[in-house]
């Protein structure tokens, strides 16, 4: 029976220092040698993807911007759909007009952009995802297309900033991935999908794969899978609502799974 393993990676392949612990890093080993394919399914860009990887000697197709592009294990695009420039523009020029507390970051292939390099916001995420941002304008992007904007929010203001994007823009796909970030893409971008797609290519029944995750922007790919497992560190909310939950990303959560469904061994 054939099987594939989806991970999110923050809150979920990383720990709170974002780091992969050693147990962790031995179990995707395992399933390596064990040719059971492990997948990095993240919102974040291809440009902060890969450093995380690079660093722990992990080669292994990748889904970006929470399904915007997916790339094969050598890093070659397979499927990508975003955002138009002007749909772009207008989320941003919202957000200026109603003076929302956030700062808008735009994502197209490898580039990113923010309007302020210098926001202690902008900062924090360069030092997170080991990449740096441009500072720029949404014109200045030179592709077509705009996988992803994100919103880096205060987290008092979080939820009100999303209520407020989905009463104006309906027609996107606006969700929280953590209690500081909203995440908006073109309707129909999601994790859940990504995964699908790849299952499609690979011949695989998504009942057979397995995912882990730990925010609101898991969920549909974890019920897109036959086993879709939340991280003890979700939301409380979330762990009332889905039925498989594992050990926290501080306490090797994915290898601790693995290891009592008998896909790896213990190290």
């Amino acid at each position: 029976m054939k099987t594939v393993v989806f991970s999110d990676i923050d809150g979920t392949l990383l720990n709170s220092h974002h780091k992969i612990t050693p147990r962790t890093r031995w179990a995707i080993e395992q399933l390596t040698a064990r040719d059971i394919p492990f997948v990095v399914v993240t919102a974040r860009g291809i440009t902060g993807t890969y450093p995380v990887l690079e660093q722990n000697g992990i080669v292994c197709p990748v889904i970006t911007y929470s399904g915007g592009v997916i790339l094969d294990e050598r890093r070659r695009v397979i499927d990508h759909h975003g955002l138009t420039k002007a749909q772009a523009q207008a989320v941003v020029d919202f957000a200026d007009a109603e003076g929302l507390d956030m700062i808008w970051n735009a994502y197209s292939f490898e580039d990113w952009v923010v309007p302020d390099k210098s926001d202690a916001r902008v900062r924090n995420e360069e030092a997170i995802v080991m990449a740096e941002a441009r500072e720029g304008t949404i014109a200045s992007i030179e592709r077509d297309e705009v996988q992803k904007l994100l919103c880096i929010c205060d987290p008092a203001q979080t939820k009100a900033i999303e209520r407020k994007l989905k009463e104006r823009f309906p027609d996107l796909s606006i969700m929280l991935s953590s209690d500081i970030l909203i995440e908006i893409m073109q309707t129909g971008t999601t994790k859940a999908g990504a995964v699908r797609r790849l299952c499609e290519l690979w011949d695989v029944d998504p009942a057979h794969a397995l995912a882990f995750g730990d925010n609101y922007n898991d969920v549909p790919m974890l019920e897109a899978v036959g086993s879709g497992y939340l991280m003890a560190n979700a939301p409380q909310e979330l762990l009332d609502r889905m039925p498989l939950h594992t050990a926290s990303n501080d306490e090797d959560g994915i290898a601790v799974a693995l290891e009592r469904l008998g896909l790896i061994s213990a190290e």
